[in-house]
């Protein structure tokens, strides 16, 4: 991977403009030909750094609930358990954690009464009763972003919706229902879009709408937070960034906003939430924190906490990766 590579990567995670044809101007921002762009962001998927182009999704605001969920599994079970995990069709992310608490996975159901029942399924089948339900309180940060270069910021506006400056939102509060149409949208383009100069043309087909429309109908979910982010998820481990702790730390109820706000300071700091404790895991922030070694992010927890004022805290790091895949929204069941 060379600079100019690392410059690409680093420009589309977050800002992939939103226009018929985004990849122009991406070159344009970068100085260099379109054709060039995008031959070498189809390399990049091809060699997986990227693993998809297009938007990551507000589950909330689509009318889905998710949660975090701690199992805790007796060692020689963990591959069978695992397993049985990764075949329910909401569940994203699914690791090894060293601890007490070993499994941790991110569950997405269509709604509370269908998640707890996903759950309480879930512990009859394995008889394991130490299956915990942690969903954020508060969220204070998502932002999923990884500098490969040492430029300067650059300066002026990034991405860009339709020709127009991007606005940001955190989603409305009661998100209003989709219309069948946008159902079917959403089940079109969370796949990712086609590495292509006019990557919005076959999905416009497809709806029978003119492109104009679904770049303003990204547009708009970007502005109300339906969308929270568009542009490339990478493999961040194949960028260097090998070491992945998700950092917990203990704060009281006075405290624990402004210590949340004070994690999500920290560049280092992808995801960070408050979340209930348990009663043998009294640990109410979660920051999910990313270096290139278990030192680096083990240094980078001690400073945060020091500047939260935190004293009680731990960092669990991913020991196995059991499933890392992208929320599939609107299928049938089993079509996920």
């Amino acid at each position: 991977m060379d600079d100019l590579d690392k410059r690409i990567l680093t420009a589309i995670q977050s800002d992939l403009p939103v226009t018929e044809r985004p990849f122009d101007a991406v070159a344009a921002r970068l100085d260099v030909g379109a054709d060039e762009v995008l031959d070498r962001v189809r390399r990049l998927l091809a060699d997986g750094a990227i693993r998809r182009l297009g938007p990551v999704f507000d589950s909330r605001s689509l009318g889905y609930v998710s949660t975090l969920v701690a199992a805790k599994v007796p060692p020689g079970r963990l591959d069978e358990v695992a397993d049985a995990v990764n075949r329910l069709p909401g569940v994203t992310h699914n690791y090894e954690r060293r601890g007490a608490y070993n499994l941790w996975f991110t569950l997405t159901e269509p709604s509370q009464d269908a998640l707890d029942g996903r759950l309480a399924r879930l512990r009859a089948q394995t008889g394991i009763a130490d299956i915990h339900s942690l969903p954020a309180l508060t969220v204070y940060k998502i932002r999923v972003h990884f500098d490969l270069t040492d430029d300067e910021p650059e300066r002026g506006e990034r991405g860009g919706c339709g020709g127009r400056p991007r606005s940001r939102s955190r989603g409305p509060a009661q998100p209003p229902p989709l219309t069948d149409e946008q159902k079917e949208f959403v089940r079109l383009i969370q796949d990712g879009l086609p590495p292509e100069h006019e990557p919005f043309t076959e999905m416009a087909e497809r709806l029978g709408w003119p492109v104009k429309r679904v770049v303003e109908q990204v547009c708009e979910w970007l502005d109300g937070g339906v969308i929270r982010r568009f542009g490339a998820v990478v493999e961040h481990r194949g960028l260097g960034y090998r070491a992945g702790g998700m950092a917990v730390f203990r704060a009281g109820p006075k405290e624990v906003d402004a210590a949340g706000a004070s994690l999500a300071e920290h560049p280092e700091v992808s995801h960070c939430y408050r979340r209930p404790p348990l009663p043998d895991f009294p640990y109410t922030l979660f920051a999910m924190t990313h270096g290139r070694s278990e030192g680096e992010v083990r240094r980078t927890v001690a400073h945060m906490a020091a500047d939260a004022g935190l004293g009680d805290y731990d960092v669990l790091f991913s020991v196995r990766e059991f499933k890392k895949a992208s929320m599939r929204y609107f299928m049938e069941d089993g079509a996920r």
